[in-house]
């Protein structure tokens, strides 16, 4: 291989699996210095993305023992049933929220305020260094990926510990970025009322929360977007449809579709035995200013809908993950025919996991 002129090594290496790569890594010294390197890092996973319409999902639930937890990490691929453990992980007892996969990186973090990050490919993790938090209480994480930099990063919130649900005045946002090891903080305008608990959503390299108005806080239906530009960290407020811009937020939540901004609403009730979840898609670009919502609706016509979510989307199909009969369970719908799929899987322990569109990458929990 030592003969070959290396753009031909690159293009040949940016093909294979993650698995093989980092196997590749530790027994040649030329493909390991390829595979260090963060440009092949960011193009190996581009193509990857790239490639093929068969979405990967990553399923990750928590096992709690007498004095530790432990995360596990699968993939499944949406024509083989069968969910294979990529990786597992002891972690200090807690009850953990498991974020949406970010470029092949998984972020968890605790109520008692332990943040981690894992590549659960290369079987790599990283415990966060703990914020100094005398008097604050640990609200809520989110996780995302600055293009810019190549590198991820942390949002966290905090608050004081005698602060109200569902709202404080008093709120403390920290960044932490891979490759430093400390955490700093970000300010923000006293108009933004962060919604307790509610971890922001990553999508198009911004942070997305709902937000309360802060001239009338306690009122359900006063409420905005807010994006948070995680490569410049500014704050901007954005305008949700029109048609929902006055219902209760309660009935609503983002999610990232596809690499969108999507906004849910799931108050409606057709009838006893039907629900309506409309799927709004922010398809406008923040940067140009430029702001469009399109709307897709689905009709669940045998089960209740309303502990259902999307959670992965290909271009024609949205999977939807929910419960029942308290029964985890996994359908894709057909935005063009209206019909319904179930995703059978099977090596699954808990049926209370959390389910993300996932691209297995190199990029270290360590850049």
């Amino acid at each position: 291989m030592a003969s070959m002129p290396s753009p031909v090594i690159f293009d040949i290496l940016v093909r294979l699996p993650v698995k093989s790569l980092a196997r590749f890594k530790t027994l040649n010294k030329l493909c390991g210095s390829f595979i260090r390197d963060p440009r092949f890092i960011g193009t190996h996973f581009k193509y990857g993305a790239d490639e093929g319409n068969d979405v990967c999902l990553i399923l990750s639930y928590m096992q709690h023992g007498n004095l530790n937890s432990i995360v596990h990490i699968l993939t499944v691929r949406d024509n083989d049933e069968l969910a294979l453990v990529e990786y597992s992980a002891p972690v200090s007892f807690d009850s953990y929220q498991i974020l949406p996969s970010c470029y092949g990186l998984v972020c968890f973090y605790g109520l008692h305020g332990g943040v981690l990050v894992c590549n659960p490919s290369t079987k790599n993790i990283l415990r966060l260094p703990d914020i100094d938090a005398e008097g604050i209480r640990s609200l809520s994480c989110g996780f995302g990926f600055d293009r810019m930099s190549g590198k991820h990063k942390v949002i966290k919130f905090l608050e004081p510990l005698e602060a109200e649900y569902p709202f404080t005045d008093n709120l403390r946002i920290e960044i932490f970025t891979t490759g430093n090891n400390s955490w700093r903080t970000v300010r923000y305008h006293p108009c933004f009322r962060f919604l307790h608990h509610q971890p922001p959503v990553f999508a198009g390299g911004f942070f997305f929360w709902i937000t309360a108005d802060a001239t009338d806080p306690g009122g359900p239906s006063s409420f905005s977007i807010v994006s948070f530009d995680i490569g410049n960290e500014i704050f901007e407020a954005i305008s949700p449809p029109e048609s929902v811009s006055e219902k209760n937020w309660f009935n609503l939540y983002l999610v990232e579709l596809g690499g969108e901004l999507c906004l849910v609403d799931l108050d409606y009730e057709l009838d006893q035995d039907r629900k309506r979840m409309d799927i709004w898609i922010f398809k406008a670009s923040i940067a140009d200013k430029k702001e469009q919502w399109v709307q897709e609706t689905i009709v669940h016509q045998s089960e209740p809908i309303d502990t259902t979510r999307p959670v992965a989307f290909d271009g024609e199909e949205i999977l939807l993950h929910g419960f029942i009969n308290g029964l985890g369970n996994l359908n894709w719908y057909n935005l063009r025919t209206g019909s319904f799929r179930q995703l059978k899987i099977k090596g699954v322990l808990s049926q209370y996991c959390h389910a993300s569109h996932h691209v297995g990458s190199l990029y270290p929990v360590l850049h």
